[in-house]
């Protein structure tokens, strides 16, 4: 078992939005997107990772598909692969979301 906490990882980068890794381990890769005001993830998709978003704190868009989506603290989406999703932070305080990511096994 391991322990982490988000406190000691919460650094927000001034030009652009960060992604701290908080546990790896096989298919399985956590960690928090942290977004000061303004920032932005592109649109983009995977083709072999399901996600979970999960919003600790704050506020923002999430697309998907080309249809925006308003979230805030304590809601949770999930994406399957090949879904297209990007993030925007519009407001004026800091947005956190933790990310869990599951890479999908190769088809033979």
């Amino acid at each position: 078992m391991k322990k982490n906490n988000i406190e000691n990882i919460l650094d927000f980068a001034v030009y652009k939005s960060a992604r701290k890794e908080i546990f790896k381990e096989g298919q399985t890769d956590i960690g928090l997107l942290l977004y000061a005001p303004g920032q932005t993830t592109p649109e983009h998709k995977h083709s072999d990772i399901d996600e979970v978003f999960y919003v600790v704190s704050g506020q923002g868009t999430i697309t998907i598909n080309n249809e925006p989506m308003f979230i805030k603290e304590k809601d949770i989406i999930f994406s399957p692969h090949g879904e297209i999703h990007g993030f925007q932070n519009t407001t004026s305080s800091n947005w956190v979301v933790l990310q869990i990511k599951i890479t999908l096994p190769k088809e033979d």
